[in-house]
């Protein structure tokens, strides 16, 4: 940029960073993004689509939507003051670690993983500490737990992990939380399809925080719903940091009526696992393939020529996503569960690529 003005004005996190893209690659068979393979059903959205007729769209919708928080509160076994819902996990993640980093201070993030994460924290110019996960993809608790013992950081856990699918035990969440000199992130994204969730330790420490988002176990992908949970007190604090309105009536209607119908989400959930036992099955019996054990919704392999596979793969109009440009994931594709026809399609185009 040679606009000397704006030069000066953007933070310098901002001008030396990258912008998260995603090349858009129309396939019929998608695998490359973690979501449900599960759409709401028709008469859920045209009771949905109903309400959203009946309500006003030239007023604002309520400034705390209480009925939506006690609904979901309740069904997690919390209290309306111990979350916050927002756009995705991802505007979670940005109210955040905007209340807590700036010039200087210390972020702690183990990788590879969810590249948001490195994407604020640099925008916000602080000092990332990357801990390598070791060669099998597990977390370096050690290593992690050293770094986090800074006063004042942030240290982020993704786990169940993306894209590597690996977690972290209970008992390890807990040793770094309560080692920690700030505050702990355990995004759990994909906990529904494995993993030790750390939602009990919010009664225990003050410096955890747990996200969650509506996107993959409730398929609301499209609407982009998230939430954190802590204790009532940083609650409280990063609610000053929140956009104001930042759900709008769609979905408030939406997530509200899927708690209404929350079997259709427990069935689904189960209907995933069973087809990630499929998938599982499926892929081990290419031999050409290494399967990173998952606690997600999808499969980190590891094969040779990872480039020319995700090309064949998209010529039959598979796509699944292609890691081979980052670092420690060199040989990897990260595949998602999909439906049955969608799996048995994917590991037949992979027998016949690679056998």
């Amino acid at each position: 940029m040679n606009n000397t003005k704006i030069n000066f004005t953007l933070k310098e996190g901002v001008q030396k960073n990258k912008a998260y893209t995603l090349k858009p690659i129309d396939c019929p068979i998608k695998l490359n993004q973690n979501e449900s393979p599960f759409d709401v059903p028709d008469f859920l959205k045209e009771k949905i689509l109903t309400k959203l007729r009946k309500t006003k769209w030239n007023i604002y919708p309520d400034f705390i939507p209480d009925e939506l928080y006690t609904k979901v509160a309740s069904y997690f076994k919390l209290t309306n003051y111990n979350i916050l819902i927002g756009n995705g996990s991802n505007e979670m993640i940005n109210t955040i670690l905007t209340a807590t980093l700036e010039s200087g201070k210390k972020v702690v993030i183990p990788t590879p993983t969810f590249t948001v994460y490195n994407l604020i924290s640099s925008n916000l110019n602080a000092n990332i500490d990357f801990i390598p996960l070791r060669s099998d993809y597990t977390f370096d608790v050690e290593s992690i737990l050293e770094s986090s013992k800074s006063k004042g950081s942030v240290t982020i856990l993704c786990s169940p992990n993306n894209p590597t699918g690996t977690a972290l035990s209970r008992g390890d969440i807990e040793l770094i939380v309560k080692n920690s000199g700030g505050i702990v992130i355990v995004d759990e994204a994909y906990i529904h399809f494995g993993g030790e969730t750390a939602l009990d330790l919010i009664t225990q420490y003050d410096n955890i925080i747990i996200l969650r988002t509506f996107s993959k176990a409730f398929g609301l992908a499209g609407l982009r719903i998230g939430f954190m949970i802590s204790n009532v007190d940083l609650i409280k604090e990063l609610s000053k940091v929140k956009l104001p309105y930042n759900l709008n009536i769609f979905t408030l209607i939406t997530l509200s009526e899927m708690f209404d119908n929350i079997s259709i989400v427990e069935n689904n959930i189960r209907e995933i696992l069973k087809e990630k036992e499929f998938l599982y099955n499926e892929l081990s019996k290419i031999k050409k393939i290494k399967i990173i054990p998952s606690q997600a919704n999808f499969f980190l392999i590891v094969v040779e020529n990872p480039d020319f596979i995700f090309k064949k793969l998209v010529e039959q109009g598979i796509l699944v996503r292609d890691y081979s440009s980052y670092q420690m994931l060199e040989k990897c594709l990260r595949i998602s569960v999909g439906n049955r026809e969608e799996n048995i399609k994917v590991t037949d185009a992979l027998k016949k690529i690679l056998e």
